[in-house]
Order: C-alpha cells, then sequence, then structure tokens
C-alpha cells in the first residue's frame, strides 16, 4: 500500500522482536477532540506525549456518586447493616427530592445523537456497579496505625495492552508485556486442597459457639479440673467441625465443577503462528488477545470491539447473564476502526491499547489506543464487550481483550450469598443466651455446694473427708470445681444446635424447591431457593408488597385500543392482517392484532385527506417512535466451515449484511451450540436432583431448532412498545431495519428510508420518548409519545371550539374509558420545526451540556422545550391480563390476615381496576383518595379521613381502601412532614392500599416505613428492574422470572414463575417451615436442658465432686448419635396439616403469623418442664435402688436409658404426621444406643482410658427393676403432657386442631361468586377469621 501523499507516516511498534510488516494506516490528528464526557480524551495534533495526563483528568471527571439501591439515610447508608445484596445493581437510595451536587470536575456527557438500543441513562448511566468497590478492611487500617505505618497507595497508572501477535511465542511472561496480567482461568472456589483444613477451620471458628466449645476443650486438658478423658471430650466439637467441613466441601465442589466447565469452553483466538484464528478454551485466552465471536455466542473476556459484520460497525449485546436486563445494548467499534471494515486483519493490527484499572463500575470505561501513527484514539464503554454477555443479531466480531479472569467486570462484581437473620433465629440466640446464665447458675451452685461440703470437715481435710485423699482449701477447691463444672454440664449450651439447623433448612429447600405443585409447565420453571437461612420468615409474613405489572398481570401487552384525533378504533380478537404481496413482511409477530376495518378505510380514505394524514403519522410513530429493533437470522462462516473446511481454506466469501467480506485466513471450525453462559449454573446456587421434568437451565443451553432459527422477530424493552410496532406492522407500517441515524420501514408495500437526527430514550422524569427525523421536504419532525400527564401538558395552545380543542377534549374522555377498562395508555404527538430552529436547539442543548453547576436542570429545561408546543395525534390502549388465578391467590392472602398493597407506577384509574379485577377491592368497599398537590391538603386528608373513620365507627380494617398516588407520597414519606405515622395509622384502618404513580424510591421507601414504624414482617414481590430496591428493602423478597428479564430474581430471595405460586409458599411452606423449626428448637432446649439436670441431681449425692455417673462415651454421644435424627424429622418431615387443608382455609396461616408455636416464654415453660422431667428420671431410679447394691454406672446407664426413651416417646408425642422417616428416626436412635452400648460393653474392658463399663448392660438387662423404672419413669414423665393435651383436645381445641377434626369428619364446602360476567371470580369461603365452617346463616353471598 503507497502512503505517499496521503499524510499518513506508517511506524512499527518499537522494542517487540519479531514484529510483522504490515500495519493500518491512520490520520494524523487535525487538532479536532471526540468529547471526554464519552471517556475521550484530546487528541493534541503532533504532540501525543501530552495527552495522558488528560486521560486521567477524564478518569476524575467520571468518579460520580451512585444514586440507587439499599434504604439508608445519611453518609453511612451504603456501608450500613442491613439487608444488602452483591449481585444487584443498587447500592442506597436518595431521600425523596434529593439532588446530587455536580462535582466541578465532572465531565460532560452528550446525549447520543444516535439511536441507541439501551436504557436510559436513570437505568444504567447512574447505576456504575453491580457491588461497591473493595476498601481497605478496618483490622487492617488498625495495623497500620498500630505500626505507625502509611498505608499502601492505591495504584492508578493505566495499563498498556499489546497485541499478543506481535510478541514472538516463546517469550518468557516476565519479558512478555502483558505477562504480568491476569489469565482467563476463573476460579469462585474458597478452598484449594492444601489451604482447605486450615482455611475452613479458621471460618468455622468466626461463631462463637465453636470458640466456646473449642475452649472446653483446652480446659478440659489441664490436669486440675479435667473431667473427662481428653480425646473423648473432643468429640462433640470434631463432629460439629467435620459435618460443617463436609458441607463446605460439597458446596466448593460445585463451585469447582461450575468453574472447570467455564474454563473449558471453547473460542477463538487469533495466532499469529497459524496466520489464523483457531479454537482456544476460555482459560487459554489471555489480554492482548484477539478473539473472533459468532452470533449467540459468550464473550470469554472484557475485550475493545475492533471489528463487526455490520457495516455500520455495531453489534448488539444481551447482557442478562450480567446484570438481569433483556433488552438489547448496542455497541460501536473503537473510534477509526468503522472506516476500515472491510479490509480488517488480524495480522496488521499492531496499536496498544491503554485502559483504567479493572474496577467494579461495568458502565464506565475509559481508555484509549495509540497507533504506531502516534495518533491516540479515545474509548468508552460504548467499545467495550463485557464478560458473560452475549452477542446478538450481528453475525460476528472481532476484538481484543483487555481484561481476562478475575480482572473482568463480572468477576470483580461476583459476590457471595447473602446472610439474613429471620425473627425465629433472633429469638433462639436470646435464649442460648439465658441458657449460658443457667449453665454458669448450675456451676456456681455447684461450686458453692462443693466449698460448703468441704467445711465440715475443715481443717482436717487430708484425714477425714472421705474418698479424696488430697484436697486443697475448699474456696480454692470450689474455683476448681466451677471450672469442672462447666466442661461436664456443657450439653446445656447446643454446640450441634446450629449444624442441626443448617441442616433441617437445607432439607426444607430442598422440599420447597421439588414442589411440583409450583412448577409451571408452560415456562419449564420450578421454585428457586437464593436465601437458604429464612425459610421460617415465610411463615410470619404480615405485609405484602407487590408490583402491577408483570406481578399480578401477564405483562404480556396486546392492542385493544386506539383514538385518532378523537376517533375511537376498537380491536378486538379477530382475523389476522392480510400482508403486502409486492413488500412481504419479514418480521413474524408474536401477538395477533386483528386491524380495525374502519380504520383501514380511513387509512386509504381520500375523501378526509386531513384525517388520512393524521391516521398515517400515527401508524409511523407506532412504527419508529421506540427502541425496537428486528432480530433476523445470523450466520458467521467460522460455524459453517466444520463441514468444508479444506474448501475454506482454499477460498472464502461471505456475505453479511449485504456486502462481501473476504479472507482467506478464517479457517477454524466452531462448534454449532454456542458455549454456555457462565452464569447459568451459579456456584452460589444449591443443586438439587432433578424433577422427572426438564429444568429451564437444560432446555435454555440445547441449540435452536432450524424453523426457530429462521424466524425474525421484534425485539423490544418493554412488552407496550412491542404491541404498538406490531399493531403498526398489521396496518402495513413494517419496521424492516434501524441504525444509529437511518430507520427503514415497509409502508404498504413500498419501501421507505427516514433520517434519523436524534432519539431520547423515555426516563421516569419525563415519562416520555422522542424521535427526530428530517422529511424529504427538509423539515424537522419529532414525534413523540408518553403518559397522558406530560404529553397533553406539553400541547400548543388551541383556540376554543376549534376541531383541534373537540378532537383534544374527546381524547381526553377516550383516555379516561382506556383506564376505567384497566387498559395502560400513551399519548402520541407531534412537532413541526424549520431546519434552522432545530439547529438552534441543538446548538444551545450543546451549551446546556457544558461542564458547570446546574447541568442536569439544564438539560432538562432544554428538552422540556424541544417536547413543547406538540399536535396531538392520537392515543393507545393496550391491554395487560391478569395472571392466571391472580383473584384466587390475593382473596386467599387477605384471608390469611396478610395486609396486601400493590404498589405501581400506573395511572389511578388503570391502577384502581386492575385492583378490582383482582379481588383487591370488592365492590363494596369505600375507597378513600389521598391525591394532593402540597403538604398541608394531604395532612388535612389523612386527618379527616382519621376522625371520619372513628366517626362512623367503622371496625379496623372492614369497609374502606386506600388509593394515593405518587405526589403524596412525596409529601409523606419526607420525615420532617411527620406524616409517616398518620398515613400508617389510616392504612391500618383499610383492607388494602393501592399506591399509583409510585417511583422504585418511593416503593423501597413504603417498605422501609411500614417495616420499621410498624415492627412487621414484609415480602415485596415483582417481576422488573424497577423493583429490585424494594425487595431488598423487604424482610423477604420474591422475585418473579418474568417479561422483564431477570433482575428482579437476582436480587430476591426466593423466585417463582407466577404469582399464584406465593398462595403455595406462604400459606402451606411457610406455616410448615415455621411450625417445624420453632418446635424442633424448643425440643432441643428441653433434651438438653432434662440431661443436665439429671447430671446435677447426682452432685447432691456425691458431696459436689462433679463426678458423674453416666458413662462418658453416653455424655458425648447424647447429642451427636442417640438424640440427632430426631430434631431433623421434626424439623424437615412433621407438617402440622395436611397441605389441602391449609390451602383451603387461608386463616390458618394466623398460627405462624402470629408467632404462637415461639413465643417469649416458650423457652421458660421448657425449662420448667426439664426440671420436672428430670427430677422424675433421676429421684425414682434412685427410689428403686435406694439401699441396694447397685454399681455407679447401672444407675447411670438406667438415668440414660429412662432419659432417651422420655425424649424419644416426646417425639412421638408431638408428631402431627408420621411417616416412614419418623419410625426409622425413632426406632433408630434407640436401636442404636442399645446396639452400640451393647458392642461397645462387651469389646472394651479399658478403652480410650476411661473408666470400664465392662458387661454394664449385660447385668441391666437380667435385672428386672430396670425395666421397671424405665416403664415408670417414662410414664410419669409424660403424663402431665398427656393430660395438657387432652384436656385442651376436649375443653378448647386450638384453631389448627379443630381444623384438622373438621376435615376428618366431613369434606368442607365452598361457593363461588361473580361481580360482573367480566370480571373475575371471587372465592368466598364462609369461614370465621380463624379458617373454621361459620354456620349457613353466616354465609352471604358477594354481589
Amino acid at each position: 500500500m503507497s502512503t505517499e501523499g496521503s499524510g499518513e507516516t506508517p511506524s512499527a511498534v518499537p522494542s517487540l522482536p519479531g514484529a510483522p510488516e504490515q500495519t493500518y494506516l491512520f490520520p494524523k490528528a487535525k487538532g479536532h477532540s471526540r468529547s471526554i464526557s464519552h471517556g475521550g480524551v484530546p487528541m493534541l495534533a503532533g504532540n501525543p506525549t501530552s495527552v495522558r495526563p488528560a486521560l486521567k483528568s477524564a478518569l476524575r471527571g467520571h468518579q460520580r456518586a451512585l444514586s440507587h439501591g439499599q434504604i439508608g439515610e445519611g453518609p453511612r447508608a451504603a456501608t450500613g447493616s442491613g439487608h444488602s445484596r452483591t449481585g444487584s445493581r443498587t447500592d442506597f437510595i436518595l431521600p425523596p427530592g434529593h439532588r446530587e451536587p455536580v462535582a466541578a470536575s465532572a465531565q460532560p456527557r452528550l446525549s447520543s445523537v444516535r439511536g441507541h438500543h439501551s436504557r436510559q441513562a436513570s437505568r444504567s448511566d447512574s447505576i456504575y456497579t453491580l457491588r461497591r468497590a473493595s476498601v481497605v478492611a478496618p483490622w487492617r487500617r488498625a495495623v497500620f496505625w498500630l505500626m505507625r505505618r502509611q498505608q499502601p497507595a492505591v495504584d492508578n497508572r493505566h495499563l498498556i495492552v499489546i497485541p499478543n501477535h506481535l510478541v514472538p511465542d516463546k517469550t518468557p511472561p516476565k519479558d512478555h508485556p502483558n505477562g504480568q496480567r491476569c489469565n482467563n482461568k476463573i476460579r469462585t472456589t474458597k478452598y484449594t486442597l492444601l489451604s482447605f483444613i486450615p482455611k475452613n477451620l479458621f471460618e468455622q471458628f468466626h461463631r462463637i459457639a465453636n470458640v466456646y466449645f473449642i475452649f472446653i476443650v483446652l480446659l478440659n486438658w489441664v490436669p486440675a479440673i479435667n473431667a473427662f478423658g481428653k480425646e473423648v471430650a473432643m468429640l462433640p466439637v470434631l463432629f460439629v467441625l467435620g459435618v460443617t467441613a463436609i458441607k463446605d466441601l460439597f458446596e466448593d465442589r460445585r463451585r469447582h465443577l461450575s468453574d472447570k466447565r467455564i474454563n473449558n469452553s471453547f473460542c477463538r483466538v487469533y495466532k499469529k503462528s497459524m496466520e489464523r484464528y483457531v479454537r482456544v478454551k476460555w482459560r487459554d485466552v489471555r489480554v492482548g488477545d484477539l478473539v473472533h465471536l459468532s452470533n449467540n455466542e459468550a464473550v470469554p473476556a472484557d475485550m475493545v470491539l475492533l471489528h463487526s459484520s455490520n457495516p455500520l460497525g455495531i453489534c448488539y449485546l444481551d447482557t442478562c447473564n450480567l446484570d438481569g436486563e433483556t433488552n438489547l445494548k448496542q455497541r460501536v467499534v473503537a473510534p477509526g476502526f468503522r472506516d476500515k471494515q472491510l479490509e480488517f486483519n488480524p495480522m496488521k493490527f499492531r496499536s496498544s491499547v491503554e485502559v483504567e484499572r479493572p474496577s467494579t463500575k461495568i458502565y464506565r470505561f475509559t481508555g484509549t489506543i495509540s497507533h504506531p501513527n502516534g495518533c491516540r484514539v479515545p474509548l468508552n464503554s460504548e467499545n467495550l464487550l463485557l464478560r458473560e454477555c452475549t452477542i446478538k443479531n450481528t453475525d460476528y466480531v472481532e476484538g481484543i481483550v483487555v481484561y481476562a479472569g478475575h480482572e473482568t467486570k463480572a468477576m470483580l462484581n461476583n459476590g457471595g450469598p447473602r446472610y439474613k437473620c429471620s425473627k425465629l433465629e433472633k429469638k433462639m440466640n436470646t435464649d442460648v443466651i439465658w441458657c449460658v446464665l443457667v449453665l454458669l447458675f448450675l456451676c456456681c451452685a455447684g461450686a458453692v455446694g462443693c466449698k460448703v461440703w468441704l467445711d465440715q470437715y475443715s481443717p482436717f481435710l487430708y484425714k477425714y473427708t472421705p474418698f479424696i485423699p488430697y484436697a486443697e482449701k475448699p474456696a480454692y477447691e470450689g474455683l476448681l470445681i466451677f471450672w469442672t463444672y462447666i466442661i461436664v454440664l456443657q450439653v446445656m449450651i447446643p454446640v450441634s444446635l446450629y449444624v442441626t439447623i443448617e441442616m433441617t433448612k437445607l432439607l426444607q429447600v430442598y422440599h420447597i424447591h421439588q414442589d411440583v405443585e409450583m412448577y409451571d409447565s408452560v415456562t419449564n420453571t420450578r421454585t428457586e431457593c437464593r436465601a437458604l437461612n429464612i425459610t421460617e420468615e415465610l411463615g410470619q409474613i404480615n405485609y405484602l408488597f407487590s408490583d402491577k405489572t408483570g406481578t399480578l398481570t401477564e405483562n404480556k401487552m396486546v392492542f385493544r385500543r386506539c383514538t385518532v384525533s378523537g376517533v375511537d378504533y376498537d380491536h378486538p380478537p379477530g382475523p389476522d392482517a392480510e400482508p403486502s404481496t409486492t413488500l412481504p413482511p419479514i418480521v413474524t409477530p408474536i401477538t395477533k392484532v386483528s386491524p380495525n376495518r374502519r380504520m383501514l378505510q380511513h387509512l386509504l380514505d381520500s375523501n378526509d385527506a386531513q384525517h388520512t394524514q393524521k391516521v398515517r403519522e400515527f401508524l409511523l410513530i407506532l412504527a419508529v417512535c421506540n427502541t425496537v429493533v428486528v432480530s433476523q437470522p445470523h450466520v458467521d462462516d467460522m460455524q459453517l466451515s466444520s463441514s468444508s473446511s479444506d474448501q475454506f481454506r482454499s477460498q472464502k466469501a461471505s456475505k453479511s449484511n449485504g456486502t462481501l467480506r473476504s479472507n482467506d485466513k478464517l479457517t477454524e471450525s466452531r462448534s454449532t451450540t454456542p458455549s454456555p453462559p457462565p452464569s447459568t449454573t451459579s456456584p452460589l446456587r444449591l443443586r438439587l436432583p432433578k424433577l422427572p421434568f426438564g429444568s429451564r437451565e437444560e432446555s435454555i443451553s440445547e441449540p435452536s431448532t432450524s424453523a426457530e432459527i429462521q424466524l425474525a422477530r421484534f425485539e423490544a424493552e418493554s412488552p407496550d412498545e412491542l404491541a404498538l410496532a406490531e399493531a403498526a406492522l398489521a396496518y402495513g407500517y413494517e419496521l424492516r431495519g434501524r441504525s444509529p441515524d437511518d430507520v427503514e420501514l415497509g409502508i404498504r408495500g413500498e419501501l421507505s428510508h427516514l433520517k434519523v437526527l436524534r432519539v431520547q430514550q423515555f426516563d421516569s422524569n419525563r415519562k416520555c420518548m422522542s424521535v427526530a427525523l428530517r422529511v424529504p421536504t427538509g423539515q424537522v419532525v419529532l414525534y413523540v409519545k408518553g403518559a397522558d400527564s406530560t404529553v397533553l401538558g406539553a400541547l400548543a395552545p388551541m383556540r376554543a371550539g376549534s376541531a383541534e380543542a373537540a378532537a383534544f377534549e374527546r381524547t381526553r374522555s377516550l383516555l379516561s374509558e382506556y383506564s376505567r377498562a384497566g387498559l395502560r395508555t400513551l399519548v402520541m404527538a407531534k412537532r413541526t420545526m424549520q431546519p434552522a430552529l432545530w439547529e438552534e436547539w441543538l446548538a444551545g442543548h450543546a451549551r446546556a451540556s457544558e461542564i458547570g453547576e446546574g447541568r442536569e436542570k439544564r438539560l432538562r429545561d432544554s428538552l422540556a422545550r424541544l417536547e413543547s408546543a406538540l399536535t396531538l395525534v392520537g392515543a393507545t390502549g393496550v391491554e395487560d391480563r391478569l395472571q392466571e388465578d391472580v383473584p384466587r391467590t390475593v382473596r386467599a392472602l387477605l384471608d390469611a390476615g396478610i395486609v396486601v398493597w400493590v404498589l405501581t407506577g400506573d395511572k389511578p384509574e388503570t391502577a384502581i381496576n386492575i385492583a378490582y379485577s383482582a379481588a383487591l377491592f370488592s365492590q363494596s368497599d369505600r375507597l378513600l383518595h389521598l391525591m394532593s398537590r402540597d403538604k398541608e391538603h394531604a395532612e388535612s386528608t389523612i386527618k379527616s379521613y382519621l376522625e371520619g373513620g372513628a366517626a362512623e365507627g367503622e371496625a379496623r380494617g372492614a369497609g374502606r381502601a386506600l388509593v394515593v398516588d405518587g405526589r403524596t407520597l412525596t409529601y409523606i414519606l419526607d420525615r420532617r412532614s411527620g406524616l409517616v405515622a398518620p398515613f400508617l395509622s389510616l392504612a391500618r384502618r383499610c383492607s388494602a392500599v393501592l399506591c399509583c404513580r409510585a417511583t422504585p424510591l418511593q416503593k423501597a421507601y413504603i417498605v422501609k416505613a411500614v417495616k420499621e414504624e410498624l415492627g412487621v414482617t414484609t415480602l415485596a414481590i415483582g417481576d422488573g428492574a424497577n423493583d429490585v430496591s424494594m425487595i431488598q428493602t423487604a424482610d423477604v423478597g420474591v422475585g418473579l422470572s418474568g417479561q422483564e428479564g431477570r433482575q428482579a430474581v437476582m436480587a430476591s430471595d426466593f423466585a417463582l414463575s407466577r404469582f399464584k405460586f406465593i398462595e403455595r409458599l406462604l400459606l402451606v411452606h411457610g406455616h410448615w417451615c415455621y411450625d417445624r423449626l420453632a418446635r424442633m428448637i424448643l425440643y432441643f432446649f428441653l433434651k438438653n436442658a432434662t440431661f443436665v439436670f439429671i447430671v446435677f441431681w447426682y452432685q447432691l449425692y456425691c458431696g459436689f465432686s462433679s463426678s458423674v455417673m453416666i458413662d462418658q462415651l453416653h455424655l458425648m454421644a447424647y447429642n451427636l448419635a442417640f438424640t440427632a435424627f430426631p430434631p431433623i424429622v421434626i424439623g424437615a418431615y412433621d407438617r402440622a396439616a395436611p397441605a389441602a387443608l391449609l390451602g383451603e382455609r387461608p386463616g390458618l396461616y394466623a398460627a405462624s403469623r402470629r408467632g404462637r408455636a415461639y413465643r417469649a416464654h416458650s423457652y421458660w415453660l421448657v425449662l420448667a418442664e426439664s426440671v420436672y422431667v428430670s427430677v422424675v428420671v433421676f429421684f425414682v431410679a434412685a427410689t428403686a435402688y435406694w439401699d441396694t447394691d447397685v454399681d455407679l454406672w447401672l444407675f447411670g446407664l438406667c438415668n440414660m436409658t429412662c432419659c432417651l426413651v422420655v425424649m424419644l416417646v416426646y417425639v412421638a408425642i408431638e408428631t402431627r404426621s408420621w411417616t416412614v422417616i419418623h419410625l426409622l428416626a425413632l426406632s433408630g436412635s434407640l436401636g442404636s444406643f442399645f446396639v452400640l452400648t451393647l458392642v461397645y460393653q462387651t469389646v472394651c474392658v479399658t478403652c480410650f482410658k476411661l473408666p470400664s463399663t465392662y458387661y454394664v448392660m449385660h447385668h441391666a438387662f437380667v435385672d428386672p427393676i430396670y425395666w421397671l423404672v424405665v416403664i415408670l419413669t417414662t410414664v410419669a414423665a409424660l403424663a402431665p403432657r398427656l393430660a395438657w393435651h387432652a384436656a385442651r383436645n376436649s375443653i378448647r381445641p386450638g384453631t389448627l386442631r379443630r381444623a384438622v377434626l373438621a376435615r376428618r369428619r366431613r369434606a368442607r364446602p365452598y361457593a363461588a361468586h361473580y361481580h360482573t360476567p367480566s370480571a373475575s371470580a371471587h372465592v368466598y369461603r364462609p369461614t370465621d377469621e380463624d379458617g373454621l365452617q361459620k354456620t349457613n346463616s353466616d354465609v352471604a353471598a358477594i354481589t
């Protein structure tokens, strides 16, 4: 290639031996610089050395505070304690009305004039990271402070990436320019083979209970106070640590297998030695490699886009695996490479890439490409492809890897599992502290008793003290005995309780996950438990906060009605539209829209040219005023080369997007099945045995069929846009293609191209979007689509009595009618501008984008000036149907005593209609409207409603429903207003609450206010990214895998596929989990306390010498073996009531919701019962063997047997539903005791240096007193409990017991009633508040 006269200077990269001769030629900078608001740097002509500081300045300019996420107040919001999550794009929430101060160094970010298919700035640009960047730990700061050393400074130097094909193949890593960078092999495991034992033990010792028992073990090694054999005393701790270690090893092994699968995925990397792309594993990809990716392939590492099959240099990226959003993001090739798309050759790429150091900010990236001729080109996030994303709608792309492995943004944001502490666990922790205090009391009592007993023989201890050959002073002996008692009575502290709870919760999660009743066959999805430690919290929900769109509704929009210039057009189901024969459509619609005949006639009518023009403009707005992209089949010749690789090597010509591309070197084949995205099987997710039906992950990973591949579809950010685009398609207005500056349309058989000047995407502040087009006449037409509250207020003034004013009034009336019918409404308008006016606005907007105070306000004002003086075109009504069984589910939740709040961004009319259809409101409810324009009006309205309710004498929660809008919520949620408490007081007097026009921040603040002010357990359920903050704020977050991606699922504790499954999750599984766990914990306290008290009573007869009459192996095995399985069976398999009964009678949920199974005094009742049982066991045995020659160990064996039998029979009495597992657990526990004891006492004469208990049980078996004591003790110990059960069930049985007995006697009737033929059914159950059957006279029909 000749360079003469071109002004271009070829040069070679210095200090790189073996570099090839070919090079790209880039023109030198002419002094023009790209805006550093896009992450770029000024390019100074002829002075490349002066650019580096500018890059640093640009980096500093992007340091902007985060703006959304976890609830918090003040400066500690981002780091305070709470239910924070990693893995979501939300870090903290600012109070209503907060405005960020704009830093002086902030760089402007001009709104793009291209139609980028990405979220608006409010959704992406203001949220930069999935989690906070790592900071120096407090203990490290303390160490540096104590050592008087300065903390190491953060290395802010930039990284230089040299293409690897410019470096000799066998260059040592220390000499390689990229040798010090991280490789692409990932490891999410905690441990290695060598570090497992020390690291796991270190982590387990963070639990205070484990530290306590290690202290007990060490204490037992002190010769003066040891109570047991040193080896035997270690058994409990070794068992607990071993079980936990095995569980951690199992989880870590799953992570290892996931890492192995990901690391062994394949991609194609350019190799200089072979002069072509070859297949290599992901783990072998290195920084500086040039990578080739095809459509639907996952990105193996963060890479800068250099080449795309699209002639415009763009590609589309699916980031669902990274941030949960299903909309496609547009990425463009690096500046300067778009013009070289046809001649791109990897071998000729010899430029270096300078990038910032790795960070967690997934939507911020700055860097530069330095060409050999000294030219420097800025890079930003639009040029970066992130790991775990998927290439879409593009045949192939090529790029250079700049971050690999653990330096990629996806891996830096790979957070750990979330942890929450339930109310039950908090109560348990309090009672464990009481156990410690009881233990200390017993130890002090024993030490005092020892001193008092020794004082009887003082001062002649050596001469008269029986059985003690050597003794110190009584006070000193008492001190030693205190520590010995700590060892002897250690069972009082349940060391295995925490391990048992973890194993029980895993089983509970397993059963929830495997519940076929919560499996959705349509989406092939089952319930997913993402938080493993709050299953019991599902049974204590008081308030449920739900989103509307996509949660109560399907979020599958169907175009139903529209109005153009006040003329209404209905679109009921009917025949499909007839496609054009001259220009057949390329898109296959998902929803079928039947065209309105009258509208078709008006579209083609030449008599009324003005209205016809309005109809055509209306359909044009539907087709172009959106971010819809046409997804077409894409083929990469590398994937096709596997069948004809020899032919491919000799000559290859490929066609992509209408352009020919030749490359003789691309001969390596690629598997047609794309490599699986790394996040499809999260290493943090519990892997469970598979159901008979396939999992969703498996169905996703399978290759698509050929029929599916050949279909072209619309891909839209929201179902609303998809419905509108397909409605335009039904009338012949087909969107066929979109580029940053052009839209290709098929208009009733004719192909048209429209010049796009600017796309201003939708945001929650403006509540509209607009697109500016240049028409053939040279004028600029701005089309606007948005909410009626925004667009109608921006219309140009209309003359009274004119046709425009009449159309405006009819349109407003029809909008109200659409809303009452439950339709989602949008208004379409336009504005025609002269080119000079457009250029004037564009220049003013550029000035408003400059750095300075009030920049955000200037931009808003500028856009408001653009989107003003509009002319009304029409409006649309889109139907969003209710999900299956939503009315029945909502009514069941209300019957269960759960207060349901619906929080939505829709307008009040639409939301109220949905509330009636969803059975949230009934026809007899009196609606209270809170829609105020100022704080004073809101305060007076709340006060009047409160006084009015008291004057009318209305019962709490009866006959009233509250509706509040977003503006009023702004005043209420302001802490300075003092309206939160009155508002919640009013809300508690209403049966349901509906919040309209609520923003995501307001949703989160409502949940926070209810949770903190009322002290109740809250649950939030949603399906979209706007619900993430609400889900994270609630005690329990539930995400629905709906139409808006998986971001809500990623931030949730439980994931469902349908709203109706929340009923079974709470009323059945929640009830079971709480009841099981509560009774298991109380049983644990009972059996441990009983055993300790039995040992303590013996001290009355041994001079408080801390001697134990029970075999030491029995002491250690009591918790670990003999009574280990019954608690797990109670916690995982016992059922207080059948699932069908709990589902039929939602009122039974009140028992668990009110926490009746585990109350504040429950521990003390259990402690009193344990004292009684221990007294019966010990003193019955003591009386039976009194004045006999019974051996010490035989007496202890009798006590041990009685205690064990009583505890097992206690479980049998408390068991509500018998299964084979219950029988095996109880019989196995008792059988293991006898078998192991017989074997041990037969084989071991003296084992482990313990006192011999040889043949003790053999003698006990032939002793009738032994068996009589066991029987008598069991009857006497459990007689009070049996009597209590009999009296309670006879005189006043509990609600649950009455329901179970009623179900056994007869089947329970119910009646279904309907409001109107179109409304959904209300299933009315004739039951009282406890879920029991009412008399026939109490049953009233619902009208």
